[in-house]
């Protein structure tokens, strides 16, 4: 059987923060091999890709000059499974150069590719651009650099204000600084543009429940729940919830459900205890 890798351990591995591997997957730059107990698992040849990507954004190569290059590749190469890990990608004077069966070559047959004008502030669509600085917040936000993140994401909104992921991370980032209405509020705008984004759902039932309005998110984790059936952080959480409330046999579901997603965590051995009491 083939090697899989979840999220954590491509993080582990590459550096590369688990916000940025779900954004990545979710825009078919690289994605998951398989999905199983709320992990997404990546094979070898994915590995291999994510840590090509980091090597060339070091390098400050775009986001956007990335994605060019992949689609690129799929058009003359369709048969490419992963084009970041079968074609070697290196930077030479500021143009991408790209390497198979000991050739080297461009998506056009020339010997460069020159993204000089398509990298142009001019030339760029904003929606490219917000992407560019989308991906940048991200990786302020995975080291640790929330002021920074918080700035892009809030630039990202000023060019695209239907840009969910950004409205969902930027609410995280004011709940963790306390500005618990200002997050709340995101999040509502991001639900109200996709009803069906288990974040958004999840990280609004989390602050309701920190302000003590256990029935609101009760309904908000159901949905995280329903729309992502394997996240065994809102399986814990509703539990927790429920318990509170005296729902004591639904909530034992839920903590049932959770030991089944996560069955060597720090809880798993806590709950199995749990369970075992009258």
């Amino acid at each position: 059987m083939k090697q899989l890798y979840d999220q954590r351990e491509v993080s582990r591995l590459t550096g590369i923060s688990e916000s940025q591997i779900r954004y990545w997957d979710r825009q078919g730059l690289i994605t998951h091999r398989e999905k199983d107990r709320g992990r997404l698992w990546f094979d070898f040849q994915s590995l291999v890709a994510f840590r090509t990507v980091r090597d060339l954004r070091r390098q400050g190569v775009s986001l956007h000059k990335i994605r060019q290059c992949v689609a690129k590749l799929r058009q003359i190469m369709p048969g490419l499974k992963q084009p970041l890990s079968e074609v070697r990608i290196s930077l030479v004077a500021d143009q991408l150069i790209l390497g198979k069966n000991r050739r080297r070559f461009t998506p056009e047959g020339q010997l460069f590719i020159d993204f000089t004008v398509t990298e142009s502030a001019p030339v760029i669509p904003t929606s490219e651009a917000s992407e560019e600085l989308f991906f940048q917040a991200l990786e302020d936000e995975g080291a640790g650099r929330l002021t920074e993140a918080r700035e892009k994401y809030e630039k990202v909104l000023a060019a695209v204000p239907d840009h969910v992921d950004a409205l969902v991370n930027l609410g995280t980032i004011l709940f963790l600084a306390g500005h618990e209405p200002d997050a709340a509020s995101r999040y509502l705008q991001a639900l109200a543009i996709n009803p069906d984004h288990a974040e958004a759902n999840y990280n609004l039932a989390n602050l309701m429940e920190g302000q003590g309005e256990l029935d609101a998110a009760i309904l908000f984790y159901k949905k995280a729940i329903q729309v992502e059936p394997e996240f065994a952080d809102a399986h814990f959480n509703l539990a927790m919830v429920l318990e509170a409330l005296g729902y004591d046999r639904r909530a034992r579901d839920h903590w049932r459900r959770y030991v089944e997603l996560e069955p060597t965590g720090k809880w798993a051995e806590v709950i199995r205890r749990r369970l075992k009491e009258p």
